[in-house]
């Protein structure tokens, strides 16, 4: 059976199995450092794009207490029932929104954005409108934290064709992405094509098409200054001490809300 729909909503009930791999905890420590250098000394958290939540669970579990907002239901269901097991509901709370034009009634400490959120916003006017949001949604101070592709190095280092296999606890996930450049838009297009394999050897593939934008860092100060943020900090994404360079895409962006 196969099932082509719109970003997550089949993808999200393979999420959690395809990045199990991932060292959240190493990561969530560098966000940690990240804020205690840069941020405001407040423990709320607004959280764009939480998906499923594991950064913002580590993260509540050091005292914060979290805002997480998706625009994917699918990937929301899961982070509530994740969030619920761990007793960590009354430490995050999760809203179904588009972070372009989101409101709300209060203000945060800070803001972040992780796992290439800003990657999503393919044209200027949605990292626009993005930006705007979270400017009215962060206190004078409060630092706006997020990863994202740096041009340079997308180029230096092109996107190539992979296959990644995973073994789950009902059998096993075979994802094949392919990769297609497009250097008039800063962009590359990404085709999940993930193939379930249950123990009875039944099968679901579900195919996915992924935009996701590439950055130069003159461009990422303009639309920061232009939403009233200064860049404080960049740097190779968990290493906080580093200089961007063309050898790697993952960066890390520290903007200071000024007003």
């Amino acid at each position: 059976m196969k099932n082509s729909k719109g970003q997550f909503e089949q993808y999200s009930k393979f999420y959690d199995d395809l990045y199990k791999d991932k060292n959240y905890k190493k990561e969530t420590d560098f966000v940690l450092k990240i804020l205690k250098n840069y941020g405001s000394k407040g423990n709320k958290l607004l959280s764009l794009g939480c998906g499923t939540c594991t950064y913002e669970m580590l993260i509540a579990k050091k005292g914060y207490t979290i805002t997480g907002v998706d625009r994917s239901r699918e990937m929301l269901k899961l982070a509530e029932y994740k969030i619920k097991s761990a007793k960590l509901d009354p430490k995050i709370k999760i809203i179904q929104h588009d972070i372009r034009n989101l409101t709300l009634n209060k203000k945060f400490d800070n803001i972040m954005a992780m796992f290439n959120i800003v990657g999503y916003q393919t044209k200027n006017e949605d990292f626009e409108k993005m930006l705007k949001s979270t400017a009215k949604l962060i206190k004078k101070g409060g630092v706006f934290i997020f990863d994202c592709w740096y041009m340079p190095a997308v180029l230096k280092d092109k996107p190539t064709d992979r296959i990644k296999k995973i073994v789950t606890k009902d059998g096993g996930l075979i994802r094949m992405t392919k990769s297609l450049l497009k250097l008039n838009e800063n962009l590359i297009e990404i085709n999940f094509d993930v193939l379930k394999i249950d123990k009875n050897n039944n099968t679901t593939e579900v195919v996915e098409t992924h935009p996701m934008r590439y950055w130069s860092l003159p461009e990422l100060q303009l639309f920061l200054e232009k939403a009233g943020f200064a860049l404080v900090k960049v740097c190779n994404f968990m290493d906080i001490n580093s200089e961007i360079s063309d050898a790697k895409w993952d960066i890390m962006v520290v903007a200071k809300k000024l007003s």
